[in-house]
């Protein structure tokens, strides 16, 4: 029978060299060199009763020191228990318990202490050491929104606690993990991305911090000052981030705002009269449609756009010119609504016609392609990202265009004719909420919270943020080629040409803007 590891002759050493220090355990044992950060991290978990919490940005090697922590307190405490948690029990196993698997390798590779490695053993749903499965391990575990008590049950004289994600973990855990730190051995450690500036998390680094009174060491790593970050990743994050991700995801700090809506109601305001279409852009004409409940609760709705550009960041960023709202229905009869739709498309030039697909809108878009309308691109966003930096970015498709359509609002690409509609599309744009999840993604409300909170369905800014999906293309218009001089003559022009045949021979409420 193989020794265990106590009966291992240079285990009480081991023991005493590394037992409070993991920096020398990281250096020695691993074989690595911690950064200054890591360093930082490693000497604040080190002594017994610890409780230590790090905002982070990105690439400051926080991964890698959950796995050297973990190694450590399960090598250097005879029975010692750790628990990893996370808002999902996927991001434990996919990241966590990779990045275990690779500094093992590295024990066994590169340490001075090879020998160690023989005595641990990994398996998918638990590490533990040899001959001492149920006594001295590691295992992930996680609580359902709701179910805090899922965490329960362990004490330990040797216990620690890495909870990562540690902003998106619903508060009512942590007073199940914080609670089972009954002995003055047991240490916790919290770390996360900051995105959201209330809740448990955040109060360890305010009101909770030590220099507060409290019993939390806060540590703030910057991405700036990681070297295992470039120059060159910082300024390509600081292109394509919204300013409030590149604080949260890069500087590592908690975002100011707490209001939780894209836009503020003066950013709004600007876009209405702005021309945002150069005099050498070439652009296309997009009809999008947002398809209401039909029940009077909200409208089904069709705006006509110039759009020129690609993207949501650099020179060639999309640019929206809306030119018109012919279309504010709530009628229940949907193939009427399609109708209208049709009509609408058949005057433009090369239009492309975006159509809500969920839910009441696929017999709007099956109609209009038994109507025979080309080009007709079903909208399905709910559905993830296509794209992988938007997949690391957003929730799903629905958050991707929002956040796109408010960021181009804010920088100047979004231009909006006024209308009989402005203080209602303005009211929408000022009051769309949203937040981040764990992963520092953004999320996009559920209508029904919103609804429940006494705000309406935003149906004309959810067409606007339709012309921001990704993936969304256009035609050029052949027949204007680019814009010429006097570009908003040109724009006031062409939205007279779409719509004047409207004016000769619609009904009176809907030359009021409805139908």
């Amino acid at each position: 029978m193989t020794a265990t590891i106590q009966t291992e002759a240079r285990y009480p050493a081991f023991i005493e060299r590394y037992a409070f220090d993991i920096s020398r355990f990281a250096i020695e044992v691993v074989g690595m060199t911690p950064t200054d950060q890591q360093i930082e991290l490693f000497e604040a978990v080190s002594p017994q009763g610890s409780r230590t919490t790090v905002r982070s940005g990105h690439g400051t090697g926080k991964s890698r020191g959950i796995a050297v922590m973990t190694l450590w307190h399960l090598l250097c405490y005879v029975k010692s228990n750790t628990l990893i948690t996370a808002p999902k029990i996927e991001q434990v196993r996919n990241v966590a318990w990779k990045e275990i698997a690779d500094v093992l390798d590295l024990i066994r590779d590169k340490g001075a202490q090879p020998w160690i490695y023989e005595h641990v053993k990994f398996e998918a749903e638990r590490i533990y050491i040899q001959h001492y499965k149920e006594t001295w391990f590691v295992i992930a575990k996680t609580a359902p929104r709701g179910n805090p008590e899922n965490l329960a049950g362990m004490h330990r004289d040797w216990y620690l606690i890495i909870a990562d994600e540690a902003s998106g973990i619903p508060d009512p855990n942590y007073g199940v993990l914080t609670g089972a730190l009954t002995d003055s051995r047991n240490r916790i450690l919290l770390q996360s991305q900051p995105t959201r500036p209330a809740g448990f998390f955040y109060d360890t680094h305010h009101r909770l911090a030590k220099e507060n009174g409290g019993v939390w060491v806060s540590l703030h790593m910057d991405s700036h000052d990681s070297p295992l970050v470039s120059k060159a990743f910082i300024e390509e994050k600081r292109q394509e981030y919204t300013e409030e991700e590149f604080t949260i995801k890069v500087r590592g700090e908690f975002p100011e705002s707490r209001e939780g809506y894209l836009l503020g109601r003066q950013e709004a305001e600007a876009c209405i009269g702005r021309q945002v279409l150069r005099e050498t852009d070439r652009y296309g004409i997009l009809l999008s449609c947002d398809v209401g409940a039909g029940e009077y609760r909200d409208k089904s709705i069709a705006i006509v756009a110039l759009v020129s550009g690609q993207g949501d960041f650099g020179p060639d960023a999309r640019r929206v010119q809306v030119v018109g709202v012919p279309i504010r229905s709530n009628t229940r009869k949907l193939q009427d609504f399609a109708g209208l739709v049709f009509t609408e498309a058949c005057e433009l030039e090369n239009v492309t016609t975006l159509i809500d697909a969920g839910g009441m809108g696929i017999a709007v878009c099956q109609h209009l392609e038994t109507l025979g309308l080309p080009e007709v691109v079903r909208v399905k966003w709910g559905n993830p990202c296509f794209n992988k930096r938007n997949k690391e970015r957003f929730f799903n498709l629905r958050a991707q265009a929002m956040v796109c359509a408010a960021r181009a609002a804010k920088e100047g690409r979004l231009g909006i004719v006024d209308g009989p509609w402005k203080k209602e599309l303005l009211d929408q744009m000022s009051r769309t909420p949203y937040h981040f999840d764990e992963k520092a993604r953004y999320v996009m409300e559920r209508k029904e919270d919103m609804r429940a909170a006494g705000i309406p369905s935003p149906d004309l800014f959810d067409a606007i943020a339709f012309l921001f999906l990704e993936g969304v293309h256009y035609m050029i218009c052949e027949g204007q080629g680019q814009l010429g001089g006097g570009v908003m003559a040109s724009v006031k022009s062409q939205a007279r040409g779409l719509f004047a045949h409207l004016r000769q021979s619609e009904p009176a409420d809907r030359k009021n803007g409805e139908v």
